[in-house]
């Protein structure tokens, strides 16, 4: 068994990973706002975002144009697959992001 503390104080740090086949990361957003977030990011598979504690708001795209905010909530799961960032308004949001290893991003500016 291994045991993992669910704490970080940097924006992203890999934690566990199954060979090539999955990892466990956690992700503190390091925007407080959607008007300090200036590009998205979007991979070559899908991630899970699985709020830890504080407030988290997903910034969501499917064209790169049209963009929707969706706070996060505890007990869900979210599959994001499409273009994507977040912000912690009170900068105290940590999540789960479960991805492949070796995932491919590609950016889009939005400002």
């Amino acid at each position: 068994m291994i045991e993992i503390e669910l704490k970080s104080d940097v924006r992203w740090v890999v934690k566990f990973r199954e060979s090539n086949n999955w990892q466990l990361g956690l992700y503190r957003p390091e925007f407080r706002s959607k008007d300090e977030i200036y590009k998205l990011e979007k991979h070559d598979a899908p991630e899970l975002f699985y709020l830890v504690k504080g407030e988290i708001v997903l910034v969501l795209s499917k064209d790169g144009k049209e963009i929707k905010e969706v706070k996060m909530e505890k007990n869900k799961v979210y599959i994001v697959d499409e273009w994507h960032n977040a912000y912690s308004p009170r900068g105290d949001g940590l999540a789960i992001v479960i991805e492949k290893p070796d995932i491919k991003t590609e950016f889009l500016s939005i400002k």
